[in-house]
């Protein structure tokens, strides 16, 4: 996620997002996004895990187990 942080995703309103959606799929970096929250989600510690899941889930992204 260059130059995006996951404070950035959280911080993106609900009305904003499906601009936010649309600007990323059209640029195909979107992939890039939610690979880069799913590492975090796997690899980092507690506190980054919880962020990036309320990442993806902010993003649309139900958590399946």
């Amino acid at each position: 996620m260059p130059n995006l942080t996951i404070q950035d995703i959280l911080a993106i309103s609900p009305d904003a997002m499906p601009d936010f959606i649309r600007q990323h799929t059209s640029k195909r970096t979107l992939s890039r996004v939610v690979k880069t929250l799913n590492r975090t989600l796997i690899d980092g510690d507690e506190s980054a895990r919880d962020m990036a899941a309320a990442a993806l889930r902010h993003l649309g992204f139900d958590e399946k187990y």
